[in-house]
């Protein structure tokens, strides 16, 4: 009987024993994934400020070149546009002058 007593003693404190290993190795490997998550977080938060810088130069970038393009074509259509106020004006402008140098009203 005492044999078997023993035997259920060791039992118990064998398994005491493996309990508290696996709770200290469970207590690493919980150490280990929040180290490991932190990182990984870091990283994320550079990734997605990269991320989010490359978009904003990329729709400023964008921007620019419409502006430049739309500033183009309209400084063109103004171009046409005075040709013609000027072409339009080249009468009464020759008609003034004549009055001027010639004297006639």
């Amino acid at each position: 009987m005492d044999g078997i007593i023993k035997s259920i003693t060791e039992a118990e404190s064998k398994a005491a024993q493996i309990k508290a290993e696996a709770l200290d190795k469970s207590a690493q490997i919980a150490a280990q994934a929040e180290e490991r998550s932190a990182e990984i977080g870091k990283l994320s938060q550079a990734e997605c400020k990269t991320l989010r810088e490359k978009s904003i130069k990329s729709a400023y970038d964008e921007a620019q070149r419409k502006y430049d393009e739309t500033l183009a074509e309209k400084r063109a259509e103004a171009s046409v546009y005075a040709e013609k106020c000027l072409k339009k004006a080249d009468k009464q402008i020759n008609d003034i002058v004549r009055r001027v140098t010639g004297g006639s009203r």
